[in-house]
């Protein structure tokens, strides 16, 4: 197994490497991103930004030696301490704004979503609702929905990120993204209303799950607040800081439901909404890149 110096010395030549290719690939830089899921969000996000800018976008699992047989977040950060202008990274913030404040940052050549991943953003309900009027299914409004989905999730949200904070193992994300998306969309009347019966259903869940949870103290809860408040997410807004497929699965369930195959909802609204998020935090990401030289 390779020292912790030879792996160094091996990112920073792979980096370098990479810095170097784009001249090959006649590009102003080269991009790391955590899949090739999340390219066309990047590529939305640089183009808007910086339309003069030439990106060559990397998937994590696009290398060689042992990124090749890794992926994700975890191979782009490897790179963090050898980045610059011309090799960067792109990431979902995850929750690293909350729990690790400072860690993803620009002025590091480290371009975050600002939203827990890159699928929130096809979330934002008010450009999302502009959509789904457009199609003239029926009256049902996702920012009613969204913003109490939130409320549900919000102090939930607050107590797992008090417990990540303080390094201690408990409140899984996956477990409770298991317990939104396992709420009945298809069961008779769970949309009427903008989604009632189904957003009860999600609160008894969520309740349920949550008292089963090691509770952090009130105090410490209170200073998350603070914190996540500062980063944008409130108990109207925590539906773009929860899991981004959890939130985008849900939302795309709901849409499939209501347009009874009379459209396509993911093709025709909720994949085409990026273009039309002009969220606080798609604003944050482009001015991230618009700061580049």
């Amino acid at each position: 197994m390779a020292s912790r110096e030879q792996e160094s010395k091996r990112l920073a030549l792979v980096a370098r490497n990479l810095a170097a290719t784009r001249l090959l690939y006649r590009v102003s830089m080269v991009a790391r991103v955590e899949s090739e899921e999340d390219i066309a969000f990047w590529q939305h996000a640089f183009s808007h930004a910086r339309p003069d800018l030439k990106v060559k976008y990397l998937p994590s699992d696009s290398g060689c030696g042992t990124d090749a047989r890794q992926r994700g977040k975890t191979v782009c950060m490897r790179y963090a301490p050898y980045l610059n202008r011309y090799f960067v990274i792109c990431v979902d913030s995850d929750f690293d704004r909350f729990t690790r404040p400072g860690v993803l940052t620009a002025d590091k050549h480290i371009y975050q979503t600002y939203t827990y991943s890159f699928e929130n953003h096809h979330c934002w309900s008010e450009s999302l609702q502009d959509g789904w009027e457009a199609l003239s299914v029926c009256s049902f409004d996702f920012k009613v929905f969204l913003k109490r989905l939130s409320g549900i999730l919000y102090p939930v949200l607050i107590e797992m990120l008090t417990t990540k904070a303080a390094k201690k193992k408990a409140w899984s994300l996956t477990e409770l993204c298991g317990v939104v998306l396992s709420a009945q969309v298809n069961r008779a009347g769970a949309l009427d209303n903008n989604g009632e019966a189904l957003l009860n259903e999600i609160a008894d869940k969520v309740s349920t799950w949550s008292g089963c949870q090691v509770h952090p103290t009130v105090e410490a809860c209170k200073k998350m607040k603070q914190t996540a408040a500062e980063a944008g997410m409130t108990a109207e807004t925590a539906y773009l800081f929860m899991q981004g497929h959890c939130v985008f699965d849900l939302v795309e369930r709901i849409g499939r439901t209501l347009c009874n195959r009379k459209h396509d909802f993911l093709y025709e609204v909720l994949m085409p909404n990026l273009e039309h998020c002009a969220s606080a935090e798609m604003n944050s990401v482009w001015a991230d890149i618009k700061r580049l030289q």
